[in-house]
This record gives C-alpha cells, sequence and structure tokens, in this order.
C-alpha cells in the first residue's frame, strides 16, 4: 500500500513542480546564451531574472509542501486519503517520502541553475568545474560527508516540524482562525527548540559560527535535530493515530 500511495502523491504533484523546473532551466540557458552573445546590460537582466526564478522555485516547494501536509492531510482531501486500507505510518511515510524527494530535486535544480550561471559568468569549462568539484570531495571527505548528512537531517526536521504543527493545531484548535494559530504555534515550537540547541551548545552558537569556529559541533547539531525530528514523527503518530478521529 506504501507503493501505492507514493505513487498517488508524484501523480499529484508532479504537474505543478515539472513546468517551474522547466522554467529554470530554460532560463539557465538562455542566461548562459546571454553572456556569450548579447551585451553586459542584456545578460545582467537575465540573470537577476534567473536567481527570481531560483528563489521562486525554493518558496513554491515550501509553499506546496505545507500544503500537502496540512490540507491534504487534516483538510477535507484528508478524509478521503483515510478511508483508504493504508496504516497512519504509510500514510505518514509517503507524505515525508515525497516531499522530501520534491525538496532535494529543488535544490539540485537550483544548484545547477546556479553553477551553469558562474560557469557561464567566468567562462569556465564545465568538466573543469566538475572535476575540481570531485576532487575537492575527494579531499575532504569527512567534510563533504558532514555538510550532506546535516542538510538531510535539516530537511528531515523541517518536514517532521510542519506535520507536527499542523496536527497539533488541529488537535487543540477548530476554530476559524487556524492561520494566526499555526503562525503563533510555529513560533513557539521554534522558541523551544532554541532552547533546547541553547542547552547543549550555548546561547550564542549557530550553524554559521559552528561551520567557521568548531566545525566538529556541527554533529551536534545533527544529533539533536535527529533526535527532534524522531519527537515530531512520532508525536505526530500519536495524534492522528489516538487523537484525531480521521478515520
Amino acid at each position: 500500500m506504501l507503493a501505492r500511495l507514493m505513487k498517488h502523491e508524484i501523480l499529484s504533484s508532479y504537474r505543478k513542480f515539472l513546468p517551474i523546473y522547466a522554467g529554470v532551466i530554460l532560463m539557465t540557458f538562455i542566461t548562459s546564451f546571454s553572456f556569450n552573445v548579447q551585451g553586459i546590460s542584456a545578460s545582467l537582466t537575465f540573470s537577476g531574472l534567473l536567481f527570481t526564478l531560483v528563489g521562486i522555485t525554493m518558496l513554491f516547494t515550501l509553499y506546496t509542501i505545507i500544503i500537502n501536509l496540512g490540507q491534504r492531510v487534516f483538510g477535507k482531501p484528508g478524509y478521503l486519503l483515510f478511508t483508504t486500507p493504508a496504516t497512519t505510518l504509510e500514510i505518514m511515510l509517503s507524505k515525508v517520502i515525497i516531499n522530501m524527494m520534491w525538496f532535494i530535486v529543488s535544490i539540485l535544480v537550483s544548484i545547477f541553475a546556479a553553477s551553469l550561471f558562474v560557469l557561464s559568468a567566468f567562462q569556465q569549462n564545465i568538466f573543469d568545474i566538475i572535476g575540481e568539484l570531485i576532487n575537492l570531495v575527494i579531499r575532504h571527505p569527512y567534510e563533504s560527508y558532514t555538510i550532506i548528512t546535516a542538510g538531510f537531517t535539516y530537511a528531515l526536521y523541517m518536514i517532521g516540524m510542519l506535520f507536527f504543527l499542523f496536527a497539533l493545531l488541529n488537535m487543540i484548535y477548530k476554530g476559524e482562525k487556524k492561520i494566526l494559530i499555526g503562525i503563533l504555534l510555529y513560533f513557539a515550537i521554534g522558541q523551544v527548540v532554541n532552547l533546547i540547541t541553547s542547552i547543549f551548545l550555548g546561547a550564542y552558537m549557530s550553524f554559521a559560527t559552528a561551520w567557521i569556529e568548531d566545525f566538529n559541533s556541527i554533529w551536534v547539531f545533527v544529533g539533536i535535530y535527529f533526535i527532534l525530528s524522531a519527537a515530531f514523527y512520532v508525536l505526530t503518530y500519536f495524534i492522528i493515530d489516538r487523537k484525531l478521529e480521521l478515520q
């Protein structure tokens, strides 16, 4: 049943993502072409449009994840979802896996656009850049693995936190001001998370300062956010399965 749910998630969302990915890739090639053929003013114009489109892509991805975890689980579409023979765990897994997939694809498309932009702006050969990146990863495998793991863990945390937020919101509030209450809950959860991280890392330690001052402390961030993610998913499962009458 999990495979069917994942297939349904992809079929219901790919039409939203593919056009905007195609737009980013097309604008990337147009911008690259402008550096080689057009003047500097045209290149700057296309560059501005490209990075605006990349920003819209990431905002659209976040918006789609919010809608998918909120309205499509706890709204009217959710009632149909929970009438299927799927278990709560299968429904949650399908949501998390597919939303994570789109989040990663959006990041990869954005990286592709930024990379090709840099190549075009500095007239670099793409194979030279790829070779340099591979050599960088080979020379610094520990740092590369740490950064990838940290990014993946934070994405898992973000989706888990949003999932928990919507589950908690629908459990404690049934009124018409859900958006306002949801925003307040979001900031409240954020303050709790900041308090937890400050206990283990200090009030002035952030991911950026860890990167610069003590790279190994990034693993503390990874551990904290992994535990928080697990807690969010467990609590979300408990709320959906035991507290909300969605089935």
